[in-house]
């Protein structure tokens, strides 16, 4: 692997200026989130009529600074990431899966795909099944928004609990990202609830279920996240975005990772970079993210920036 110097000292990111150095670890990271997305609209047409920047904002975005994978494994090799995850960008392809999988196709090796499906289109667990036995798709992802009653309906649909069906049947990832963008004690109690009913599916939450970096002693991971950690199928996934809300402050963005680490366990917590959609250079997402991970024992490091991911987005044969 190339030596990596990592230096943050300089580098404006955010709310200010952070000061910090980190080593290179000694292994090659493996970044689960990474947002892909094409320039050749004639061959890939955008469907970001809905996206949530807007529509304008993200076709803008496609054309000028297109994830393509010379770039983002350009990115990768630069800063030691040797694989990842290419997760399905809603905002500019809805649940049109092809240039994900066209890209993952072309480069097993180096991406594995999680999809979005309408759950609610006829024989969507069938085509989940499908996807992970001749594409390698690791599993699906889900966006919702909080009811007015304060509830979390989507997660129970019919044709989503098909789906949790063939996820717990099959051992695939069902990745949940809950709107608005704060965290929930309903959410996360509903989500216990399906990982006792669904004990075979890898539940992941993006972005640590909007887990903020607070003060001591539980620094923003309390109560309501400690009810999950006896779940086991329920992993725990840190990106740019939470290390944003710590305003890239080192203990801050420290003292929040090692209490994921201390209530779930390394090998229940992941990074992802949020590239394609947190729109920082990568290069300042990874030495973040080393920074974060500082406090960390060298086996729980390794873990939370490389084995973890890896094991939980492996390829599941149906």
């Amino acid at each position: 692997m190339k030596a990596i110097r990592i230096t943050l000292a300089g580098l404006l990111l955010g709310a200010g200026t952070l000061a910090a150095q980190a080593a290179d670890p000694g292994f090659a990271l493996f970044d689960t989130q990474v947002h892909f997305y094409s320039d050749d609209f004639a061959k890939f047409p955008l469907h970001d009529e809905h996206a949530y920047m807007g529509q304008a904002v993200m076709t803008r975005r496609a054309a000028e600074h297109p994830t393509l994978p010379r770039r983002v494994f350009a990115d990768w090799k630069a800063e030691g990431v040797g694989s990842g995850v290419g997760i399905q960008y809603g905002a500019a392809y809805g649940a049109d899966n092809r240039y994900l999988l066209s890209v993952a196709s072309r480069f097993p090796a180096k991406v594995r795909p999680l999809v979005i499906l309408n759950p609610e289109a006829p024989g969507a667990a069938a085509m989940l099944v499908k996807l992970a036995r001749d594409h390698d798709v690791a599993g699906f992802r889900k966006l919702g928004h909080r009811a007015p009653d304060g509830g979390y309906p989507w997660l129970r649909t019919p044709g989503m609990l098909a789906l949790w069906k063939a996820a717990d049947e099959h051992g695939l990832v069902v990745e949940l990202m809950a709107y608005p963008r704060a965290p929930d004690p309903r959410f996360l109690h509903d989500v216990g609830e399906l990982a006792a009913r669904y004990p075979h599916a890898k539940i992941v939450l993006d972005h640590l279920a909007w887990a903020m970096a607070g003060p001591a002693p539980d620094y923003g991971i309390g109560a309501p996240f400690e009810a999950l950690a006896s779940a086991r199928n329920v992993y725990w996934k840190f990106t740019t975005e939470n290390l944003e809300h710590a305003h890239f402050r080192p203990r801050a963005m420290q003292d929040l990772v090692q209490r994921a680490v201390h209530v779930f366990g390394a090998d229940h917590v992941m990074w992802g970079s949020d590239m394609g959609n947190t729109m920082l250079p990568y290069p300042r997402m990874v030495q973040a993210a080393l920074v974060a991970t500082e406090g960390l024992d060298s086996a729980q490091r390794r873990a939370v920036l490389s084995t973890t991911g890896e094991s939980v987005y492996a390829a599941a044969k149906p």
